[in-house]
C-alpha cells in the first residue's frame, strides 16, 4: 500500500491506489473534530487509524466498501443520507436493495453479507444537500448526487478547491445496481459536478486523484450510459424481450461478466432493468408482463 498521503493541510488519504471490493479510499480529516469520509480503507490502510480517536464519520451511501468499518468505531457519531439509513442497519434491506428478491433464486444470497463484509451499525446522524459540516478549520460541503444510490452523497471542500465524489468516477464505468438506483438521477448528478467544475475531483475507488481534463472525462463517463442504452434497444429489436435474456449479454461489463458470475449476472439485470425503465419513461419502449418491446 502507499500508506497515507497528505491531500491538503489537515487531509489525508488512505488508499491503495487500486480498486479492490470491499474497500474504498477515504478522507481522514485531522482537525478539532477528527472526521473519517467513508470508512472502508483495506487493511494495510486500516493501520493508520489504529490509536486515533475519530469523533465523526460521514458516509457517502451506504455501500459496504464506504462504510463497513463503522462498527469499528463505536463513539464516533455517523453521518449518512436518509435514503441510507435502514440498509446500514439491516442485512435483509441490503440484500432487497440489491433485488435479490426481484430476481430470486440466486445461489450466493446467503453469502453475500459476508464476503461484501457487512457490519450492522446504525447511523446517528443525517446529512442533508447543501448542509456544511465544519470539522474546526475544515469546512464540508454536503452534495446529494443520487443515481447509484438514491441517497448517495458527494462533499465539497471549498477552501481546497476539491470534490470527493465517491462513486461517481470518471475512469471506471458507472454503477448503479440497486433498486433505487435511477438513470436520470445519475445523468443529472454527474452534470452538477460539472457545473461544479471543481481544480480537483477526488474519487472513491482506485487511482483517484484526477485534476485535469474532468469535464470532458465526466461527460464521457456520462455518454456511457447513452451508449448502454442504444445497446439495449438493439438487443430488443433483436428479439430479447425480458431482462434476464438482455442481462446475459452483459453489457455493462462489456460483454463479459467479472467472477462471482451469478452476482454480476444479478447486478447487470437490475442495471438493465434501471435502463428499461428510463426507456419507458422516455417512451422508447413499452412494457407487457415483464416483456418489452419497441414502441
Amino acid at each position: 500500500g502507499r500508506g497515507m498521503q497528505q491531500l491538503f493541510k489537515r487531509i489525508k488519504l488512505l488508499t491503495n491506489g487500486k480498486y479492490k471490493i470491499p474497500y474504498c479510499s477515504c478522507l481522514f480529516i485531522e482537525d478539532e473534530i477528527n472526521c473519517l469520509i467513508d470508512s472502508s480503507p483495506p487493511d494495510e490502510e486500516m493501520i493508520h487509524l489504529e490509536n486515533r480517536p475519530i469523533d465523526m464519520i460521514i458516509n457517502s451511501h451506504a455501500h459496504t466498501d464506504h462504510c463497513s468499518r463503522n462498527y469499528c468505531f463505536p463513539t464516533a457519531k455517523v453521518l449518512l443520507h436518509p435514503f441510507e439509513h435502514q440498509r446500514v442497519v439491516s442485512g435483509e434491506t441490503y440484500l432487497h436493495d440489491y433485488g435479490f428478491n426481484h430476481f430470486p433464486d440466486n445461489p450466493l444470497k446467503d453469502i453475500y453479507l459476508d464476503a461484501v463484509k457487512f457490519h450492522s451499525r446504525a447511523a446517528d446522524g443525517e446529512l442533508t444537500d447543501g448542509q456544511v459540516i465544519s470539522t474546526g478549520n475544515v469546512e464540508i460541503q454536503v452534495m446529494h448526487l443520487p443515481g447509484h444510490t438514491s441517497g448517495h452523497c458527494g462533499f465539497i471542500f471549498p477552501r481546497e478547491g476539491f470534490i470527493f465524489t465517491a462513486d461517481i468516477h470518471p475512469d471506471l464505468k458507472p454503477f448503479y445496481a440497486m433498486i433505487d438506483s435511477d438513470i436520470d438521477e445519475f445523468i443529472i448528478s454527474i452534470e452538477k459536478i460539472r457545473q461544479l467544475n471543481p481544480d480537483i475531483l477526488v474519487a472513491g475507488q482506485g487511482s483517484i486523484v484526477i485534476k485535469d481534463k474532468i469535464s470532458q472525462r465526466l461527460a464521457a463517463y456520462r455518454d456511457e450510459l447513452f451508449l448502454r442504452e442504444e445497446k439495449i434497444l438493439k438487443l430488443i429489436k433483436a428479439g430479447k424481450h425480458t431482462v434476464e435474456e438482455m442481462a446475459g449479454e452483459a453489457i455493462t461489463f462489456e460483454g463479459k461478466f467479472p467472477a462471482p458470475r451469478e452476482i454480476f449476472f444479478l447486478h447487470e439485470c437490475v442495471m438493465d432493468w434501471k435502463h428499461l425503465q428510463r426507456l419507458e419513461r422516455l417512451g422508447k419502449v413499452v412494457a407487457e408482463d415483464n416483456h418489452y418491446y419497441l414502441r
